[in-house]
């Protein structure tokens, strides 16, 4: 192989790296570094739970890094006190929420609607949550998204709801993830708009530890 075969050939090689090193982090980075409209749609179906919460949550304007865990009443200051401390929940407070923050899949959180992310007591991101209440486009359009979830609704749940519960789910294949859709048919509520049809609970959590006190106090499997 002559010289110029040869300088040909590491050209070649040195361009596809750097074509895969651009590919791979874009494909890497589909969220944000950070929390807040400013910085881009934030989407929860893209959490990969290597992200770091006090980093997410460095650029918001006000949020609250609340503890959980076992409490015990202490007669001399007269409050509870954690004792143990199990997770700790991060949330924002709804008024420094702007709109286009949060997604999931084709839904995009309003504002008004808090989303919880938990960290066990080692700081590693376990789980998120956020509750909504949509119309009936907008439940369509979510179960549509969602095809692929499976339904494991207890037989004795939907009995009892009439079918107008549903919990669906779904476990992405080597990512020890799992998403769990709560669907209730708010049928209660009598507003011409329908604009709260349906109540969702929309729960994310990470699989890679499942023997500790968060995971048996906060998984979503379903018996």
């Amino acid at each position: 192989m002559n010289k110029a075969t040869k300088s040909s050939t590491l050209c070649q090689i040195l361009l596809n790296m750097m074509l895969l090193f651009m590919f791979e982090s874009c494909s890497g980075q589909d969220n944000p570094p950070y929390i807040g409209a400013e910085y881009g749609t934030f989407d929860l179906d893209k959490i990969t739970f290597s992200e770091r919460l006090d980093t997410l949550f460095s650029k918001t304007e006000k949020y609250y890094k609340m503890p959980k865990g076992d409490e015990v009443f202490d007669e001399k200051s007269g409050k509870y006190l954690i004792r143990d401390t199990l997770y700790h929940m991060y949330r924002t407070p709804t008024k420094y929420v702007a709109e286009g923050t949060f997604r999931f899949k084709s839904l995009l959180i309003k504002p008004k609607e808090v989303v919880d992310f938990y960290t066990d007591h080692l700081h590693n991101f376990r789980k998120v949550e956020v509750s909504v209440y949509l119309n009936n486009t907008q439940y369509a359009e979510l179960r549509a998204a969602c095809k692929d979830f499976r339904d494991v609704t207890p037989a004795n749940v939907r009995k009892v709801n009439n079918g107008k519960y549903v919990i669906l789910q779904s476990e992405e294949a080597g990512k020890q993830i799992r998403t769990t859709l709560y669907c209730l048919e708010n049928t209660g509520d009598t507003r011409g708009d329908n604009e709260q049809k349906f109540f969702i609970r929309i729960s994310k959590t990470s699989l890679a530890i499942r023997n500790d006190k968060f995971y048996l106090q906060l998984k979503d499997d379903i018996k």
